[in-house]
């Protein structure tokens, strides 16, 4: 196990850590992946769209958990970007609530 998604995770927050970061910022890079699913149908799933899935479900976690150094760090805006992922994930997990 690589742990690429949570690596990109942990850098994903970071740079969405600082106070400067608006909270259109912090959701903004969100419409491209909306866009990579926008015609995605029922199938086998390719290796970048499982991929992208993996890192979004790595970022919720540690959005909401935050990251320990030496305290712990939450963006500002952790709670609406986390919004916006969860709704990303809901087109492949539907049960999601």
């Amino acid at each position: 196990m690589q742990l690429e998604d949570a690596r990109l995770a942990r850098a994903l927050v970071e740079v969405l850590s600082p106070e400067e970061v608006t909270e259109r910022e912090a959701k903004a890079w969100l419409d491209v992946v909306e866009m990579a699913f926008a015609d995605a149908a029922p199938g086998p799933i390719p290796v970048w769209a499982f991929n992208t899935f993996a890192t979004l479900q790595s970022l919720h976690l540690h959005l909401t958990r935050g990251l320990v150094q030496p305290i712990t760090v939450r963006p500002p805006h952790a709670e609406a970007v986390t919004d916006r992922v969860v709704a990303i994930l809901r087109g492949p997990y539907p049960w999601l609530a």
